[in-house]
């Protein structure tokens, strides 16, 4: 027979066997609970229960019938042992509960650490596809830009074109006195402010604009960002919002001409007070 094919039962019973399967002992193991159970707090019959362990063959260890004396030793070393191994018992269970709570633990925090770099990576792919977003508004923005300067100076070439050739006209039909005639086309007159030139300030400070379009209020929404602009409204003899995509750009250029303009704000309007302490305040200047 092959030695995977035996059984463990004669194994058993050769243990049982050799630890005295018959013995008082081996009884008070296996039934200790329920006599305690049945007794119910009341005293033990020693002399009793040792006459029936007489008449039914139970020996102690020396393969004597016990006496009085040697089953309440036994009894005694038979409860301890029992305490001892529920004691162990407890102490395995605990010690199962405790690995099991690391694995859930750990379990836990693997899953926490998932669903934080899942989030973390949505709001990175979030945030680069705003910021794809901006760039490509600014990308449409300068290239708008680029064409509306291109359009103003073929614009601006033709009328000095216009006003040099009229003026030339009128000059041949008239004498001369030292003096000469220039007219206006009929076309609406780009402007450009009387600024002074202030190092970080940009280009379009200093650009010309069309003086009949209204000034860009406060809570408007900007066509090139699609935000609202939040700090008040153009300033009078100031840059235009008009020809800004951001408005940190705008406050940047505006808070500089009004630090230039004024040596402190006491002399500022209450409108350039509030865009110099907002452009202050973002770090613009």
């Amino acid at each position: 027979m092959l030695a995977a094919g035996i059984g463990i039962e004669g194994a058993l019973e050769a243990l049982d066997g050799a630890a005295g399967v018959a013995s008082v002992r081996a009884w008070m193991e296996r039934h200790r609970e329920a006599l305690l159970a049945h007794q119910e707090g009341r005293r033990i019959n020693w002399r009793a229960l040792c006459d029936w362990f007489a008449s039914v063959g139970l020996l102690n260890g020396k393969g004597q019938t016990p006496t009085i004396r040697c089953a309440q030793l036994t009894w005694y070393r038979v409860g301890k042992w029992l305490e001892r191994r529920k004691a162990r018992a407890a102490e395995r269970q605990a010690e199962a509960l405790r690995l099991e709570a690391e694995r859930e633990s750990e379990k836990a925090a693997i899953q926490a650490e998932i669903r934080q770099r899942r989030e973390a990576e949505a709001a990175e792919k979030a945030a680069l596809h705003d910021r794809m977003e901006k760039t490509e508004r600014a990308a449409a923005w300068r290239r708008d830009e680029a064409a509306r300067v291109a359009e103003h100076n073929h614009r601006v070439a033709a009328e000095a074109a216009a006003r040099k050739a009229q003026a030339a006209g009128v000059a041949s039909s008239r004498p001369t006195y030292g003096l000469s005639a220039v007219a206006s086309t009929g076309n609406t007159h780009l402007v450009t402010l009387d600024l002074p030139k202030i190092a970080g300030v940009s280009y379009r400070a200093y650009e010309p604009f069309d003086p009949t379009l209204p000034p860009v209020r406060e809570g408007e929404i900007n066509p090139l960002s699609g935000n609202a602009w939040e700090f008040g409204d153009d300033l009078p003899g100031y840059p235009s919002k008009r020809g800004y995509e951001f408005e940190g750009d705008w406050l940047k250029d505006v808070g500089r001409l009004v630090n230039a303009l004024h040596e402190t704000t006491s002399s500022m309007s209450d409108g350039e007070k509030f865009v110099y302490r907002a452009a202050r305040g973002s770090g613009k200047l």
